[in-house]
């Protein structure tokens, strides 16, 4: 019975450390799509790049 409340106690403060680390990290994380200007450089050269050919014309490298 002893063991199985340390058991317990382990348990319950694993995932009370687990759910403050996933709580810490989503308040400092923001979805990139959701801030004006996210578009980086190679972004922009990548869309760029394929909106001025033909989509017939664009061939696929391999």
């Amino acid at each position: 019975m002893k063991k199985s409340r340390i058991f317990l106690l382990i348990a319950i403060l694993f995932m009370l450390i687990v759910f403050y680390v996933v709580y810490d990290m989503s308040r400092k994380t923001k979805f990139p799509k959701g801030r004006p200007g996210a578009e980086t450089e190679q972004n922009k050269s990548v869309k760029d790049s394929v909106e001025q050919k033909d989509p017939m014309e664009v061939e696929i490298r391999r």
